[in-house]
């Protein structure tokens, strides 16, 4: 009677043959044991000494290999294989691991493929990674600091602090969660660039000057002069550099001194040397190249198409107006 149930159970190689799971990974489960009990637990040895297995060790064994294969965890397996938890739950908890898993792996896609356009070394792939894994405590600290170097110390009214933080902490982007490798490196040099200390210096030089200005006009006095300037002089600059004028030209001398005479009358300021001249002072500082790059980095990041939407015209625009400015002083 024993010898014929023991025909009904299964050696290991039958196991194996039938389920298409190596010996020795069967070997491994049957000794494995979690919670005091195996994977995939023996029916009892031959009279040679092999294992034996019942016959729905194999239906444990096809569920333990299936869980492994999705990278589950043996004791989650064992807890499984107990029911302490059901396989939904280990579904669902392993399908949230693999979200966050395949984030992270397309993030490094996208990096790889910036670093063979950018064809960087390995010092530049390595910062690359590093920047475009912050987490959003760590874009934040940067972004603090960065506002911190730009208006430490100067009044929150005079310096419009409240307004330009307010709209770059709406403006500053996050990666998406599927970058393209152009997403990737916009995000590393747009990092790179708040962190720029000749950057950060050029931002605080227009911070103060536009904090001085402001101190010295009446509330009035600053919505007519932000208005004129943008709706005047950058309006017309965006225009005269359009038409192809030549700032040193005849014409442009022309032109610009026309746009300025508008501007003082719309600004309610006496138009002469005095005022072209302090015109001229606050064109230069804010004269930057890299304040238009930094747009245009956020709206790459962010997936838009240029950066009008902020209103930020562009730097040869009024590179155009600075230079036809100097020319009728």
């Amino acid at each position: 009677m024993e010898d014929r149930a023991a025909r009904r159970l299964l050696t290991i190689g039958e196991l194996s043959e039938l389920t298409g799971v190596p010996v020795r990974t069967i070997r491994f489960y049957s000794d494995t044991r979690v919670g005091g009990a195996a994977l995939v637990e023996t029916a009892g040895r031959s009279a040679s000494g092999y294992r034996l297995y019942a016959p729905e060790a194999a239906a444990r064994l096809e569920l333990v290999r299936t869980l492994r294969d999705l990278d589950i965890d043996l004791p989650t397996i064992a807890k499984v294989l107990a029911r302490e938890v059901s396989v939904a739950e280990v579904a669902r908890a392993h399908a949230q691991a693999l979200e966050a898993t395949v984030r992270v792996l397309r993030l490094r896609q996208a990096v790889l493929r910036a670093v063979a356009v950018r064809g960087s070394d390995w010092t530049g792939m390595e910062l690359m990674h590093r920047l475009a894994k912050l987490d959003a405590a760590e874009r934040r600290r940067i972004l603090d600091a960065y506002l911190e170097k730009v208006f430490g110390g100067l009044d929150e009214r005079e310096s419009g602090r409240g307004d330009f933080e307010q709209m770059m902490r709406c403006a500053f982007p996050d990666l998406p969660e599927e970058p393209s490798a152009r997403q990737v490196e916009a995000w590393v040099e747009l990092v790179s660039l708040i962190q720029d200390e000749d950057f950060v210096a050029s931002c605080r030089r227009m911070a103060e000057h536009g904090a001085a200005k402001r101190a010295r006009m009446s509330d009035e006095q600053w919505q007519r002069d932000q208005a004129a300037f943008g709706g005047v002089l950058v309006a017309e600059a965006i225009a005269a550099y359009g038409d192809g004028v030549d700032p040193l030209s005849a014409q442009g001398r022309e032109r610009v001194g026309a746009m300025v005479a508008r501007w003082a009358e719309a600004s309610a300021v006496s138009d002469g040397p005095e005022a072209r001249a302090a015109l001229l002072e606050s064109l230069e500082v804010f004269l930057d190249r890299r304040v238009n790059r930094f747009w245009e980095l956020v709206a790459i990041v962010a997936g838009r198409t240029g950066h009008a939407s902020q209103g930020a015209p562009s730097f040869e625009s009024m590179e155009w107006l600075v230079k036809a400015l100097r020319a009728v002083l």
